[in-house]
């Protein structure tokens, strides 16, 4: 009898879980022929929850694979979401992008029409299902990509010769193997990056809540720049001066100059001219020569 109870009870305690599991997935798959393989092509992603991750090939095309997957308690809801979640492929003279579209995420528009930009003020019927979308892309090694994401999820992007901007909120951001200029953002997320070539003009990494960690190509010629609140600064390479500070003219509001000081924790390292910066509130930094 005493089994029969604690059987029972079993049976109603997994019951919500069950309704809470249900989902369905579905493969979302494109291809793109690329006749540019310079840094001017650009390949961009903009999601808001998911993984992305991006390696670089030998191939002349742009292979995106994206699984979507929809959760809710009730069939109805998920196929709803099944319906609502989509990607939007837009190719463009030197670009091809990957967005998600939602009538619940509307799409801000900007100048720079690889700039990812939601409307978080959207005025809209509330939905009942959680949706998640994993990116997996090839790219030609000699282009530039753009990726950005948002919540629950890493950026990983490997080999590619292009410049890289990676962007995410809540999340990592992993880029290996890389020769170009570099932005590499996140909010709460740690930041790893390693370099076969520096870069050319300029590389900047910014976390709240998170570490940095760079192994650079060679002697990791370039100029760095450190600000970081709560966090150290540790490194092996060979800095071989403190560089003076500089002082910035900006035009004011009132048609007035304003004043500001730049690059006063700035370290040159050997004659390379990359302007290198690093910034942090919650974490530490940590750059060490390549092998």
């Amino acid at each position: 009898m005493k089994n029969i109870i604690y059987l029972i009870l079993t049976l109603l305690l997994l019951s919500p879980m069950v309704g809470l599991a249900q989902n369905d997935r579905e493969t979302i798959k494109k291809s793109f022929t690329v006749k540019d393989f310079s840094e001017e092509m650009w390949f961009c992603v903009c999601n808001i929850e998911g993984d992305v991750e991006v390696e670089a090939w030998d191939g002349k095309t742009i292979e995106v694979e994206v699984q979507k997957r929809i959760r809710a308690k009730r069939a109805d809801d998920i196929a709803e979401g099944m319906e609502d979640v989509q990607v939007d492929f837009t190719e463009g003279d030197g670009f091809v992008r990957a967005r998600l579209s939602t009538p619940q995420n509307i799409y801000r528009e900007k100048d720079d029409s690889l700039a990812c930009g939601w409307n978080w003020d959207r005025n809209s019927d509330r939905v009942y299902y959680r949706y998640r979308l994993d990116f997996k892309v090839k790219v030609p090694r000699g282009i530039s990509v753009k990726i950005s994401t948002v919540n629950n999820s890493d950026l990983y992007i490997n080999g590619v010769k292009g410049q890289i901007y990676a962007n995410n909120v809540n999340g990592d951001v992993e880029l290996e193997n890389i020769a170009n200029d570099t932005k590499a953002h996140t909010v709460n997320g740690r930041i790893k990056v390693t370099y076969t070539s520096m870069p050319k003009e300029f590389a900047d990494f910014e976390t709240v809540n998170g570490d940095i960690e760079v192994y650079t190509a060679n002697d990791g010629a370039g100029i760095y720049s450190f600000e970081t609140q709560y966090g150290e600064v540790y490194s092996d390479l060979d800095f071989t001066k403190k560089l003076a500070p500089k002082m910035v003219t900006n035009k004011g509001k009132r048609g007035g100059s304003m004043y500001k000081i730049s690059n006063s924790n700035s370290y040159q390292v050997g004659s390379g001219t990359a302007e290198i910066d690093f910034k942090t509130l919650n974490g530490s930094v940590r750059i060490k020569k390549g092998k």
